[in-house]
């Protein structure tokens, strides 16, 4: 969880219709879950509801040969709670640093989380 607190972007991985889907998003934890933003009628905002997910985040120093990931597993959905929205949307960190309008939030309720250190961390 610390490891996760460092970043402000990660990668969404799910399974669609069409095939394995992968987006960069930036995000917030929000106690143990992790928050994001989407534009309602994307595929990202369409066909993650309800479904099992995987989230990575990572950091690498190509330089000095040593970096991180954390991968999380749980379940996403919508929030639809006006009260949880206003709440989340008067957070500083929330908001999409992709143009448009994204209006939807989604949760990942971690269910599982794992990481990987390659190298020090303290070089």
């Amino acid at each position: 969880m610390a490891l996760l607190s460092e970043s402000v972007v990660g990668r969404i991985a799910y399974c669609s219709a069409a095939g394995p889907r992968l987006y960069p998003v930036n995000y917030l934890l929000d106690g143990d879950s992790i928050i994001f933003r989407a534009a309602a009628y994307t595929a990202l905002g369409t066909e993650i509801a309800e479904q099992p997910v995987a989230f990575e985040v990572d950091q690498v120093d190509a330089v000095n040969g040593h970096g991180w990931s954390v991968v999380v597993n749980g379940q996403a959905s919508a929030i639809a709670d006006p009260d949880e929205v206003a709440r989340l949307r008067a957070r500083s960190d929330a908001h999409p640093w992709a143009p448009g309008v994204r209006p939807l939030y989604v949760r990942i309720v971690i269910r599982r989380i794992s990481g990987r250190a390659i190298g020090s961390l303290t070089d």
